[in-house]
């Protein structure tokens, strides 16, 4: 069983790039049940909101106007001006189950006013042993991305598996994000993360 310490961060990451999943070739210990985890952003530790001061354009706080279910959604503030970026919400898990590949599941839907794939944006998920923010230099790595191509005020289902490898690892990071790659201003809303481990 995780025990489990929240905290949600949102931060502009100004690379992108492909998924880089560490697994271990050692046999795995033995399999536990899978760990369900939701979060519907109507629960005080659900997001802590974060304001930059827009001096980078991204920042993500709790929203009421659109929610898929209770009366609240994150909301994404993106101004992508010249260069891409990525604003996400992490949660952290203590103490994983040790595996050499530990199955993780995520998936959350998107809304936004703008739909279509047009602007080339993703919906974006993270699972590692380190924090995203300072993933060794280099943000991109332990990334998923899929380009967005929902119609306008509807929400899409986006989901993201991958294996993490825990041996000797005293956490386990997950992250929801929207990766933005064109120079507009956007606002998102995600709402609905379920994480699954195990």
């Amino acid at each position: 069983m995780l025990s489990r310490k929240i905290a949600a961060i949102a931060a502009a990451v100004l690379t992108a790039g492909a998924a880089v999943f560490a697994v271990d070739a050692a046999a795995s210990p033995n399999r536990v049940s899978a760990v369900t985890y939701t979060y519907d952003f109507d629960n005080s530790n659900d997001i802590v909101q974060h304001d930059d001061g827009y001096s980078s354009g991204y920042w993500v706080d709790k929203n009421t106007t659109v929610a898929r279910s209770g009366t609240q959604s994150a909301r994404f503030r993106i101004r992508s001006f010249s260069s891409a970026g990525k604003p996400w919400i992490q949660w952290y898990y203590l103490n994983p189950q040790q595996s050499a590949a530990l199955p993780v599941e995520i998936s959350f839907y998107v809304r936004s006013s703008a739909g279509g794939s047009a602007n080339a944006w993703n919906a974006a998920a993270y699972a590692a042993t380190a924090n995203p923010h300072s993933d060794s230099g280099s943000p991109s790595a332990g990334w998923q991305y899929q380009s967005i191509t929902h119609t306008a005020n509807t929400w899409a289902k986006y989901t993201f598996t991958t294996t993490v490898n825990t041996v000797s690892a005293s956490e386990l990071n997950v992250a929801v994000g929207i990766g933005a790659a064109w120079p507009s201003t956007r606002t998102y809303y995600i709402d609905d993360v379920t994480v699954k481990v195990g």
